[in-house]
């Protein structure tokens, strides 16, 4: 009994309170990571919409020009805190739901089981959003519709999840009854295709139209910049997540 105790191959699971702090860690260092490539990446993107911004408003006659509250740069130091907060409140919400589901995700260690999570975090919340609301620069948007918007926004959120518990639902049921892994993963992403087609097609699209006087490359650019950071929050996350716990684990065998 001692002897099979002591074997190295058998890992105990992390307690929720070491869970927690590792992948706490994880987002602080996603979130700096991500906050690190707005200020190089998404920044230029956004630059060009204000610039059109300030000519609007230039043609306008300039009667909304004042003396800004906050400089640019202190826009850009409040914005890097602001991704390092959400890094951390993502971080948080992903340790409860790790720790939950830890047991029924697939993956013999910490590490594959925390980045698969993570994937499936950014298809549920920056992937499907992106393909059927995606985000729009300062220049593009009617503050009247920001509520619209945001329902439409929260509709999706609430199918992904949906459809993530679906086709989990379906792994669990045909892992129960011996069906072989290719056809699972099969069935798996069959069943995602149809689900993520059905959220495009059946969930209105955003009310707002892209104005003439904004070039396409102005939109796409920030588009696939703002994607880009989402990219970069959860894949860090997912990994300097996973490399801590698989530590922790391989370190407590």
């Amino acid at each position: 009994m001692a002897e099979t105790l002591e074997r190295p191959d058998v890992q105990q699971p992390p307690r929720f309170g070491q869970l927690f702090g590792r992948l706490v860690l994880a987002g602080v260092i996603a979130g700096a990571l991500a906050g690190a490539y707005s200020l190089l990446v998404t920044e230029r993107a956004i630059a060009p919409a204000l610039d059109l911004e300030d000519a609007r408003l230039a043609a306008e006659g300039g009667h909304d020009h004042g003396v800004e509250m906050f400089s640019r740069g202190t826009q850009l130091f409040g914005g890097f805190l602001g991704t390092l907060v959400a890094g951390v409140v993502l971080a948080v919400v992903f340790a409860a739901v790790y720790g939950v589901t830890r047991h029924r995700l697939p993956g013999r260690t910490d590490f594959s089981r925390v980045v698969l999570l993570a994937a499936i975090g950014f298809g549920i919340f920056a992937l499907l959003p992106t393909l059927k609301i995606p985000a729009n620069p300062p220049a593009v948007g009617d503050p009247a519709t920001i509520g619209t918007r945001t329902a439409i926004y929260a509709i999706v959120l609430l199918c992904g999840v949906i459809a993530a518990m679906l086709v989990s639902a379906l792994v669990s049921f045909m892992q129960s009854r011996g069906v072989a892994t290719a056809a699972t993963a099969a069935a798996a992403v069959a069943l995602t295709g149809v689900l993520v087609a059905l959220v495009i097609l059946l969930v209105p699209d955003s009310p707002d139209r892209i104005p003439l006087d904004v070039p396409a490359a102005v939109v796409w650019n920030f588009r696939l910049a703002s994607l880009g950071q989402l990219a970069v929050l959860w894949t860090a996350l997912g990994l300097a997540g996973g490399w801590l716990l698989d530590r922790l684990t391989r370190t407590s065998r």
